[in-house]
């Protein structure tokens, strides 16, 4: 695959949403920045399910037209830090495109690259281990992938993969983290999105959250009320 339209697009969000949806009560476990009230997944949720009915509802073959759709939604339906940020991302990647009637993935990494920068922009005072550093990591990776293949499929794998690196060193970045035990929770929010993304792209089902992660989300949230 080298290229997609706004349908394969509208199809790439609906699922990221839809694994967002899934996992969001584990995101919320790992919600202890900026404050431990645990609704990151609720509130990334709820934006993105959003703008998943935005595109949906304005289905175009068009991916500039289709990210503003996206964009609009995503405004819309902003919820807390984590929305907010999760909304201009996607709002700089759809300004990016929105000439193009279908991307590449060098156009697509290009485009997350100025969502990030458009995120840091309406951010007073960015921080370092958060989503931002998540987001950041993945996008300069694909870019740099994308410089050496044209397959689609593996610069959103370079992109995935990227982001669950990043997020596992959120902890490094930000002291709170490390001192629950946790891994950024917007960071994760995301991962779950860009799982979404690639699954759709390989036709393939979504990946499954293990036991192990699910109990030590459950264990890191009981630590953290402990500490409250």
């Amino acid at each position: 695959m080298k290229s997609i339209d706004g349908l394969k697009f509208a199809e790439m969000i609906e699922l990221g949403a839809h694994h967002l949806y899934l996992n969001a009560d584990y995101v919320d476990s790992l919600n202890v920045f900026p404050v431990p009230d645990g609704d990151t997944g609720t509130n990334m949720n709820l934006s993105m399910t959003s703008g998943a009915k935005e595109i949906e509802a304005n289905a175009v073959t068009h991916i500039g037209e289709a990210a503003q759709a996206l964009s609009k939604g995503l405004l819309m339906g902003a919820r807390g830090n984590s929305g907010v940020i999760l909304s201009q991302l996607f709002r700089g990647f759809g300004k990016a495109i929105e000439e193009e009637a279908s991307i590449d993935g060098k156009q697509f990494a290009a485009a997350l690259k100025y969502g990030v920068e458009t995120a840091y922009k309406a951010v007073m005072k960015p921080v370092e281990g958060t989503i931002l550093t998540v987001a950041k990591d993945a996008a300069n990776i694909g870019v740099e992938v994308a410089e050496t293949t044209d397959n689609f499929i593996e610069v959103m794998e370079a992109i995935v993969m990227e982001a669950k690196a990043s997020l596992e060193r959120t902890p490094d970045l930000l002291a709170v983290l490390k001192e629950v035990g946790v891994v950024d929770s917007g960071g994760q929010g995301l991962v779950y999105v860009y799982e979404g993304f690639l699954a759709n792209l390989r036709g393939e089902g979504l990946p499954e959250r293990t036991d192990a992660e699910a109990m030590g989300a459950l264990v890191s949230a009981e630590h953290q009320r402990s500490l409250q």
